[in-house]
């Protein structure tokens, strides 16, 4: 079989995912849905007949990650490849649906990222969220896992609410043994519990600060927006001395953190104004997305307080705070937004994360390397020879602003383009 036909970036400049420093005229060479080679253009020899895509002024990169979304609508799906997102972990859902959804996109039939799945949470009963698998024993749990991994053909296990260490324990190691990754969203069993117990990443939701409340209070409450209330106390009360240490522990552990930030932010009303002016936002007001959206950040602050309001600010400043200390001790931070309009949130989210402390090199790296890790995936954001060939050439240089990540002039999902802002092809 003849070998495909190389396409070429010429001269743009390259990051790789990794943190290196930039190569600042840069060749990548693709064929098929490999990247071939990929350095200093003197270096990297032109292949003959090439498609060659001219870099100059451009950035290219791995395509972004998120590792935690919710929404399969064709506009969210569209929306993230336009702004750069080439892969997406949905954090629930019926795992049959997402699949066909999969199926759909890698057919062509829709325009979207690269799709992940945990399938449905799992949770112990009686469940914080409709539709979740029950593991009520560390028996059930194996079982549950083996199940999901073989017969639903899950990416990962999401552990959720009420999910105790025992069952935890069983999960992860079951997972591992099939070898897929365990994140959790957990709230019965802390983050100290969670590490002992072998996770592999927590979510936004985790209780990870020590308990500044009674037990009998922690485990009272009434819905899902009294919980998240609960965390945003216990954020705001966080001790820095305990947290810090616990920072250390889970990056010495190398748990991955995907606080998604956005997402407390979204849900208290604080970047409102600023996402809906979003270029990006869709103009009808009665865009059925954008009703959803709303509909969902109203349910999940339905039952705050007016104290629990005022503290929003500060509970997210230490959360990030802990995301710096965290990151700053080896952990891998990773990006996730938790949402709809990820393709603009999570943005936002690399955004919070380089006014957390990150560099633009590292707040980069967490929707790329550090992203992929989380999803086991070893092929995945790198930008180097032998990896999977999906990466984003944008305008610009992010290094200097972030926002030039936006700016996406092309985007490849296994070389295959999937969107193309302008016809800078030639061929040589």
């Amino acid at each position: 079989m003849a070998e495909p036909r190389a396409l070429v970036i010429d001269g743009a400049q390259i990051i790789d995912g990794t943190g290196a420093p930039p190569v600042p005229d840069g060749r990548v060479v693709i064929r098929g849905d490999r990247i071939v080679e990929a350095g200093p253009r003197p270096l990297v020899p032109l292949p003959e007949g090439a498609e060659v895509i001219d870099g100059a002024g451009r950035t290219v990169l791995p395509g972004l990650i998120d590792v935690h979304v919710h929404d399969p609508s064709p506009a969210n799906l569209e929306l993230y490849v336009r702004n750069g997102v080439t892969s997406i972990r949905f954090a629930g859902g019926q795992q049959r649906d997402l699949l066909a959804l999969r199926e759909r996109v890698e057919r062509g039939e829709l325009v979207g990222p690269r799709i992940f799945s945990v399938g449905s949470g799992v949770d112990s009963t009686p469940h914080a969220w409709p539709g979740s698998h029950a593991a009520d024993s560390p028996i059930e749990a194996r079982r549950l896992v083996r199940r999901m991994v073989e017969v639903e053909r899950v990416d990962a296990i999401l552990a959720t609410h009420r999910v105790r260490p025992a069952v935890l324990a069983a999960i992860c190691e079951t997972a591992h043994e099939l070898g897929v990754p365990v994140t959790g969203q957990l709230w019965e069993t802390d983050a100290h519990e969670a590490t002992g117990a072998g996770i592999d990443g927590l979510e936004n939701t985790s209780r990870i600060p020590e308990s500044s409340v009674s037990g009998e209070r922690l485990f009272a409450h009434r819905s899902v927006s009294e919980r998240i209330a609960l965390l945003t106390q216990l954020w705001a009360a966080a001790d820095r001395t305990r947290t810090g240490e616990l920072a250390h522990l889970l990056a010495e552990r190398a748990v991955a953190l995907a606080p998604e930030l956005v997402s407390f932010e979204a849900w208290a009303g604080i970047s409102t104004t600023e996402v809906e002016a979003d270029p990006d936002w869709p103009s009808d007001p009665g865009d059925p997305q954008v009703a959803g959206y709303r509909r969902h950040n109203a349910y999940i602050s339905k039952d705050y307080t007016a104290e629990d309001r005022a503290i929003q600010p500060a509970a997210l400043e230490r959360y990030a705070e802990f995301c710096r200390v965290f990151h700053d001790a080896g952990g891998p931070l990773v990006a996730g937004t938790d949402l709809s309009f990820g393709g603009i949130l999570l943005h936002r989210e690399l955004r919070l994360f380089r006014a957390a402390g990150l560099t633009a090199t590292q707040a980069i790296r967490t929707a790329t390397r550090q992203a992929a890790s989380a999803l086991g995936r070893d092929d995945l954001g790198f930008l180097q020879a032998g990896r999977t060939a999906d990466l984003i050439v944008v305008r610009g240089d992010p290094l200097a602003d972030l926002a030039a990540l936006r700016r996406v002039e092309h985007a490849f999902i296994g070389g295959r383009r999937v969107a193309s802002a302008e016809p800078t092809e030639a061929t040589r």
